[in-house]
């Protein structure tokens, strides 16, 4: 017998399915539909299951054993065999896994949690729109014998149905506006995009699976966005499963008031990783926001002492002055080198110096003694000393307990984007860049 004979539509919704009441051939009622159990192993589910309750009691008939599937009744086989569970145990495959929750679990076996729980009403990350969105719906199709899961639906159209109010409101809307968008238009997300967010009360055993590369390729300023419109729940469990890298590059464009307590949830070792790849004055910033000890215990698991070392010695400056806010990863040159020996130098430490704009020159003791903008560097043909083409007099630099209105004043005056910060002997420190000045300025 066709599972779907009586049913003439190709696409169906969740909520237009739920409560179809299910018999057995003999005709005896079991239960109302509530919920399905699906594969989310695959990149498009099949429906594993359906969940019914009846009495308040969670029972769930395997889709295998369903003889008829339509708007009107569900009939199951008669040797079916109803199971008592919340949760449905399945075996995971050895195939490699891309989907939503994929095959984070432990074990051989787990128990997958019903989809209706795990993603309506429940905010979820859009890969593709690179947003947080709650769903309103579920979108179905059916493929042969199976019925598939395709779309998540986000938009106003969904929210309606669900509530039961589609017909009436559809009515209204082409009385009133008969060419409306709305008529038309289903707000949905591919099921491929969707990255549900396990809910702490709900799926103990479910972790959110983040090694998918369509999330992983997001631009940091992205995922910072998404992180800020998700709970703190959501907000730790993607955090804590990026790499320290993107981790910190993410880090940087996040809220000032959500980057402490981000880093102070994760354990110190990651907290130090985390660290080392941000920019120093960024992560002095950052560690200034935390309790002494929990900044300590930081930095004291920060691998390369030299960053160890510059952290801790922009911490000891005034968060409000040049020092506090400049960075120590700069492009330093002696006089002796020569403009090809120079360029060479810029491809190696392109990954470890925050800006190439401005090249401080210094002599054997650190001191500073000239600048050279990349720009000056290349525009001479010949391959001339640094010495001969450095400004060395009226050099444009700051001390390090300089305000930071004061530096930026400075640099306003002389139209610079980025300013040397010197010691009182004249030692290279660091510099402040203008993003650093600005990040004041709009906070």
């Amino acid at each position: 017998m066709e599972i779907f004979k009586d049913l003439t539509d190709i696409t169906l919704h969740f909520s237009a399915t739920v409560g179809i009441n299910i018999y057995n051939e003999d005709g005896h009622k079991l239960g109302s539909l509530i919920d399905y159990f699906i594969d989310y192993e695959e990149i498009y589910p099949s429906v594993l299951a359906i969940q019914y309750t009846r009495s308040g009691v969670l029972f769930y008939i395997l889709w295998e054993e369903i003889i008829s599937f339509s708007y009107k009744k569900i009939i199951i086989k008669k040797e079916a065999f109803p199971r008592r569970s919340r949760t449905f145990p399945k075996t995971l495959n050895t195939k490699t896994v891309t989907s939503i929750l994929a095959n984070q679990f432990a074990g051989p076996t787990v128990e997958y949690p019903p989809l209706g729980q795990i993603v309506l009403d429940k905010q979820i990350v859009d890969t593709h729109g690179k947003k947080v969105v709650r769903v309103n719906d579920i979108q179905f199709i059916r493929a042969g014998k199976e019925l598939r899961v395709t779309h998540a639906e986000v938009g106003l159209r969904s929210f309606v149905r669900r509530l039961s109010l589609e017909r009436p409101i559809d009515f209204i809307v082409k009385v009133i506006h008969p060419h409306s968008k709305y008529l038309s238009n289903d707000t949905t997300i591919n099921w491929k995009y969707v990255h549900a967010i396990p809910n702490r009360n709900i799926q103990k055993s479910v972790r959110l699976n983040l090694t998918n590369e369509d999330l992983k390729q997001l631009h940091p300023a992205d995922l910072a966005d998404i992180l800020e419109d998700l709970d703190s729940h959501g907000r730790e469990m993607i955090f804590s499963n990026l790499d320290p890298k993107l981790a910190a590059e993410t880090l940087s464009e996040v809220d000032e008031d959500l980057q402490a307590s981000l880093l102070e949830n994760e354990d110190p070792e990651k907290a130090a990783e985390i660290i080392e790849n941000m920019d120093t004055d960024d992560a002095a910033d950052l560690l200034n926001e935390l309790d002494d000890d929990v900044a300590d215990e930081i930095i004291s698991n920060i691998d390369d002492l030299e960053t160890q070392e510059e952290i801790q010695e922009l911490l000891d400056y005034d968060e409000d002055t040049a020092g506090g806010l400049m960075t120590s990863e700069i492009f330093e040159v002696t006089s002796d080198l020569r403009k090809s020996e120079v360029l060479a130098l810029i491809q190696e430490k392109h990954d470890e110096v925050a800006s190439f704009f401005d090249i401080y020159v210094v002599d054997e003791n650190h001191i500073l003694i000239g600048t050279l903008s990349l720009q000056e560097l290349l525009i001479h043909k010949e391959n001339l000393l640094v010495s001969e083409m450095m400004n060395d007099s009226d050099i444009k630099c700051l001390r390090a307990n300089t305000h930071w209105k004061q530096v930026a004043d400075f640099m306003n005056k002389y139209s610079m984007v980025t300013v040397p910060i010197i010691s009182n002997e004249y030692e290279l420190l660091g510099m402040v860049s203008v993003d650093d000045i600005l990040d004041r300025l709009l906070s």
